[in-house]
């Protein structure tokens, strides 16, 4: 992720932003997708495991692996305010001792990052334009599984995304989306040795789920 795309996440994804997506967690709970993810994390047992979660945004995902049995993990975010603002949360809810926070790209820390029983990355795959080194650098440290959200790549995406980074150019933001081939996002994960073993549609997003 180049440092425009990092600059850009820092501006689109600030305190107020922070703030209503938690506010609408509290409330609602995870969005549909989160919740079929994390469905089909539970089916394969989460029960004394760590994990890393790559884009970690709220905390949706923490908070319900935790709360599953998870032993602790590790959120990086490239978000500042979404840090700061789970921070509180989880210090608020005693998971504070539970949850390592790291503030930065991935991609560029990742030889810093241990490996991690479960791996999961919510909506992260379109924030990167390179897609190949975020793939293969987050697959490798998944030792039991490895979970993704990221959307599907069918025309009527590819003109939805068109709209969606119509918005942060308005607002002079650096920050893009992208659609990924499935084919090559899939083959990257399969070369790390994983295989597919759940795999759901929305309109616009695909929920996978690959285990060692």
């Amino acid at each position: 992720m180049g440092c425009c795309q990092c600059q850009g996440i820092e501006n689109m994804f600030d305190k107020k932003t922070a703030k209503r997506e938690l506010k609408r967690y509290l409330k609602k709970g995870p969005s549909k997708t989160t919740a079929m993810l994390l469905d089909a994390i539970h089916k394969e047992g989460v029960q004394g495991l760590d994990f890393l979660d790559i884009g970690g945004g709220i905390g949706a995902i923490q908070y319900d692996l935790i709360k599953a049995g998870a032993s602790n993990g590790t959120s990086i975010e490239a978000s500042a305010a979404y840090i700061d603002l789970v921070k509180e949360e989880t210090l608020r809810n005693g998971l504070a001792e539970r949850i390592d926070f790291k503030h930065g790209d991935f991609t560029t820390t990742a030889s810093d990052v241990d490996t991690a029983d479960i791996v999961t990355l919510d909506k992260v795959i379109c924030c990167y334009d390179d897609m190949s080194e975020l793939v293969i650098l987050s697959s490798k440290l998944a030792r039991k599984i490895y979970a993704v959200i990221y959307p599907r790549d069918v025309w009527w995406t590819k003109l939805a995304f068109l709209f969606v980074n119509f918005y942060p150019i308005i607002k002079g933001s650096s920050f893009r989306v992208f659609i990924h081939p499935t084919k090559k996002v899939e083959e990257i994960i399969f070369r790390n040795g994983l295989k597919r073993n759940y795999y759901a549609t929305t309109f616009f997003w695909q929920v996978a789920i690959f285990t060692k």
